[in-house]
Protein backbone atom coordinates (compact mmCIF):
# COMPACT_ATOMS: atom_id res chain seq x y z
CA UNK A 1 0.00 0.00 0.00
CA UNK A 2 2.81 2.39 0.79
CA UNK A 3 4.20 1.65 -2.66
CA UNK A 4 1.04 2.77 -4.51
CA UNK A 5 0.88 5.92 -2.41
CA UNK A 6 4.54 6.61 -3.30
CA UNK A 7 3.76 5.99 -6.99
CA UNK A 8 0.83 8.35 -6.84
CA UNK A 9 3.02 11.02 -5.25
CA UNK A 10 5.62 10.47 -7.99
CA UNK A 11 2.91 10.70 -10.66
CA UNK A 12 1.63 13.94 -9.12
CA UNK A 13 5.17 15.33 -9.00
CA UNK A 14 5.69 14.51 -12.68
CA UNK A 15 2.35 16.09 -13.60
CA UNK A 16 3.26 19.26 -11.69
CA UNK A 17 6.72 19.37 -13.32
CA UNK A 18 5.15 19.02 -16.75
CA UNK A 19 2.68 21.80 -15.96
CA UNK A 20 5.46 24.17 -14.83
CA UNK A 21 7.56 23.25 -17.89
CA UNK A 22 4.71 23.98 -20.31
CA UNK A 23 3.74 27.20 -18.52
CA UNK A 24 7.38 28.38 -18.56
CA UNK A 25 7.59 27.93 -22.34
CA UNK A 26 4.21 29.60 -22.78
CA UNK A 27 5.21 32.54 -20.55
CA UNK A 28 8.41 33.09 -22.55
CA UNK A 29 6.45 32.91 -25.79
CA UNK A 30 3.80 35.37 -24.60
CA UNK A 31 6.34 37.79 -23.10
CA UNK A 32 8.35 38.22 -26.29
CA UNK A 33 7.65 39.65 -29.72
CA UNK A 34 5.07 42.16 -30.93
CA UNK A 35 5.58 45.33 -28.85
CA UNK A 36 7.94 43.46 -26.54
CA UNK A 37 11.55 42.56 -27.39
CA UNK A 38 12.01 39.22 -29.22
CA UNK A 39 13.46 37.73 -26.02
CA UNK A 40 11.81 37.81 -22.60
CA UNK A 41 13.46 39.18 -19.50
CA UNK A 42 14.07 36.10 -17.37
CA UNK A 43 13.38 37.86 -14.04
CA UNK A 44 10.07 39.11 -15.43
CA UNK A 45 9.00 35.63 -16.55
CA UNK A 46 10.10 34.10 -13.24
CA UNK A 47 8.01 36.72 -11.42
CA UNK A 48 4.98 36.00 -13.59
CA UNK A 49 5.23 32.26 -12.97
CA UNK A 50 5.85 32.77 -9.25
CA UNK A 51 2.75 34.98 -8.97
CA UNK A 52 0.83 32.20 -10.75
CA UNK A 53 1.64 29.92 -7.81
CA UNK A 54 4.80 28.13 -8.89
CA UNK A 55 7.79 27.95 -6.58
CA UNK A 56 11.12 29.45 -7.55
CA UNK A 57 12.92 26.10 -7.39
CA UNK A 58 10.42 24.38 -9.68
CA UNK A 59 10.51 27.35 -12.09
CA UNK A 60 14.29 27.16 -12.33
CA UNK A 61 14.15 23.38 -12.80
CA UNK A 62 11.64 23.88 -15.63
CA UNK A 63 13.91 26.43 -17.33
CA UNK A 64 16.89 24.11 -16.99
CA UNK A 65 14.93 21.20 -18.48
CA UNK A 66 13.57 23.36 -21.31
CA UNK A 67 17.07 24.54 -22.21
CA UNK A 68 18.42 20.99 -22.04
CA UNK A 69 15.57 19.78 -24.27
CA UNK A 70 16.17 22.57 -26.78
CA UNK A 71 12.83 24.34 -26.26
CA UNK A 72 14.33 27.50 -24.73
CA UNK A 73 17.70 29.22 -24.70
CA UNK A 74 19.21 31.73 -22.33
CA UNK A 75 21.65 34.57 -22.96
CA UNK A 76 22.99 37.69 -21.27
CA UNK A 77 23.35 41.19 -22.63
CA UNK A 78 26.35 43.47 -22.14
CA UNK A 79 24.92 44.75 -18.86
CA UNK A 80 24.53 41.24 -17.45
CA UNK A 81 20.74 41.04 -17.78
CA UNK A 82 19.45 37.55 -18.48
CA UNK A 83 17.14 37.00 -21.44
CA UNK A 84 15.34 33.82 -22.35
CA UNK A 85 13.83 32.94 -25.69
CA UNK A 86 12.08 30.32 -27.74
CA UNK A 87 14.79 28.17 -29.29
CA UNK A 88 13.25 28.02 -32.74
CA UNK A 89 14.80 29.89 -35.66
CA UNK A 90 11.51 30.64 -37.40
CA UNK A 91 9.66 31.79 -34.27
CA UNK A 92 12.58 34.03 -33.33
CA UNK A 93 12.61 35.60 -36.78
CA UNK A 94 8.87 36.21 -36.50
CA UNK A 95 9.31 37.81 -33.06
CA UNK A 96 12.12 40.03 -34.32
CA UNK A 97 10.10 41.16 -37.33
CA UNK A 98 6.93 41.80 -35.31
CA UNK A 99 8.87 43.83 -32.76
CA UNK A 100 10.61 45.91 -35.43
CA UNK A 101 7.30 46.62 -37.17
CA UNK A 102 5.48 47.69 -33.99
CA UNK A 103 8.05 49.65 -31.99
CA UNK A 104 9.50 53.03 -32.89
CA UNK A 105 12.65 52.56 -30.79
CA UNK A 106 13.39 48.80 -30.62
CA UNK A 107 15.91 47.42 -28.13
CA UNK A 108 18.69 46.88 -30.62
CA UNK A 109 20.92 44.89 -28.25
CA UNK A 110 18.14 42.36 -27.54
CA UNK A 111 17.34 42.12 -31.25
CA UNK A 112 21.03 41.48 -31.84
CA UNK A 113 21.03 38.67 -29.28
CA UNK A 114 17.99 37.11 -30.94
CA UNK A 115 19.58 37.48 -34.39
CA UNK A 116 22.75 35.82 -33.08
CA UNK A 117 20.65 32.85 -31.96
CA UNK A 118 18.84 32.68 -35.31
CA UNK A 119 22.23 32.58 -37.05
CA UNK A 120 23.54 29.88 -34.71
CA UNK A 121 20.43 27.74 -35.26
CA UNK A 122 20.72 28.24 -39.02
CA UNK A 123 24.36 27.11 -38.98
CA UNK A 124 23.43 24.08 -36.88
CA UNK A 125 20.72 23.19 -39.38
CA UNK A 126 18.00 23.40 -36.74
CA UNK A 127 14.41 23.67 -37.95
CA UNK A 128 15.37 23.48 -41.64
CA UNK A 129 11.95 22.50 -42.88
Amino acid sequence: MARSSTSQTEAERRKRSKEVYERAISAVDHNSGNKQPPLASKPSVVGTLNRAGFGLEEIHRAFTAARRNGDLFQTKDDEGRTWIGINDRWKLREKIESNLSRVDDPREEVIGLANDRVQKLRLQGEDDE
